[in-house]
């Protein structure tokens, strides 16, 4: 495909083309054009902010060594207002208005642009925070947080590696059914023989509207000591305290999400043991990646005074993400040519940042490995249980 696009572009073979005889959509002989999409207003903008940052360092790296192919990565960046309409908006702006070759983005309202994006064949580099993500090629996730493919048994296992017998899953939403993340922490506790409540597998459970204390009873009276949630660690917190408060003997609490330094404070040592997973290798472990991140965002991003925010290098990776397309798209790019050979790389981890992704083979799928990090004994700083935790894809 790509051999295809090259040589109608320049009618060379691949290896003979000179990078500034070919100009394709957001592409130029010094320059190729990106969109930058992130949530920077509104109700969802607190935890996306910090990702434009992640997303310049990981640019201007690049762009310090030449660019990729002799070509300076320039960017715009447009805030979608954590809306679809706002996505939707911004999305068409920077293609039609600015022609930008691809899109970097970062929020929770992708499906916005999605169908657009993908009819006009424009690749997207993001955080999958939406179905979304396992539904078009032309978008590229180094994990995926929500879709429609298998199961895996790791979170089932390491319960039961951990002492848990009888689990609950909390949910925050009224949305407990479908391919969410939830569902599948359900399929996962299910696969290993985990207990949890057949009837009511997932348990709402909404801060500041449902009674904590008596959810904390339910738990005492049905013997559970596992929590799960495929939630943020903020969205159980009240519940895992009452509980403990209440004399409920937990032997898990596993998240989605870590903790942050203020619900720390608040929660204390209720929260003390309380386990997130990551789909990167977390910040409490000595990496050459993390050292390379750090060193970036100190020269590229010192507004941002804690650079350990699972946002900002998240979107550090997507934009390692699409350099790496653009290298493998050769010298003479096309948006379709950057999609084909992106999806090829079955080797990619960013550095040692993520484990080892398959973009074909990975596609759409939950990830079966994932760095565990648990609260430590103090309830104020994190411990590393396992940098790369794996289990298996279920059959369904």
């Amino acid at each position: 495909m790509l051999l295809v696009a090259l040589a109608a572009c320049t009618g060379q073979p691949r290896g003979q083309v000179d990078a500034s005889s070919c100009v394709s959509p957001g592409v130029t002989d010094s320059e190729v054009r990106v969109g930058v999409v992130y949530t920077d207003s509104g109700a969802l903008s607190a935890p996306f902010a910090p990702a434009r940052a992640g997303f310049e360092a990981r640019l201007a790296v690049e762009n310090e060594k030449g660019g990729v192919n002799g070509r300076r990565i320039v960017y715009q960046p447009r805030d979608d207002g954590g809306s679809t309409t706002g996505n939707l908006a911004v999305s068409r702006d920077l293609v039609a208005n600015y022609g930008a070759f691809a899109i970097l983005e970062s929020s929770a309202t992708t499906s916005g642009a999605a169908k657009y994006l993908a009819d006009e064949k424009i690749p997207i580099i993001g955080i999958s925070a939406e179905e979304v993500w396992a539904s078009y090629r032309n978008m590229f996730a180094f994990a995926y947080l929500a879709g429609k493919g298998l199961p895996v048994d790791t979170f089932g296992r390491f319960v039961k590696e951990h002492g848990g017998t009888r689990a609950m899953v909390i949910g925050t939403s009224t949305r407990l059914t479908g391919s969410d993340l939830n569902s599948h922490m359900v399929k996962s506790l299910r696969g290993t023989g985990v207990q949890i409540d057949e009837a009511n597998p997932v348990v709402e459970f909404l801060p500041g509207v449902t009674s904590a204390a008596r959810l904390a009873q339910r738990m005492v009276d049905q013997k559970i000591d596992t929590v799960v949630s495929g939630g943020a660690a903020a969205d159980i917190a009240e519940v895992v305290s009452a509980a403990r408060n209440a004399g409920a003997r937990l032997k898990v609490v596993l998240t989605a999400t870590a903790p942050d330094a203020v619900l720390l404070e608040q929660y204390g040592q209720s929260l003390a043991g309380l386990v997130f997973f990551e789909p990167f290798t977390p910040f409490e472990f000595e990496n050459p990646g993390l050292d390379a991140y750090h060193k970036a965002m100190a020269r590229h991003a010192p507004e941002i005074s804690d650079p350990n925010q699972t946002v900002a290098l998240a979107a550090y990776i997507n934009a390692d993400m699409l350099i790496r397309g653009l290298q493998e798209a050769g010298p003479c790019p096309t948006r379709q040519g950057f999609i084909d050979r992106l999806r090829q790389v079955h080797d990619y981890t960013a550095g040692g940042l993520v484990p080892t992704t398959d973009f074909e083979a990975d596609f759409g799928q939950l990830r079966a490995c994932y760095a565990f990090v648990r609260v430590a004994a103090d309830a104020k700083h994190f411990e590393v249980i396992d940098p790369n935790y794996c289990g298996t894809r279920l059959s369904g």
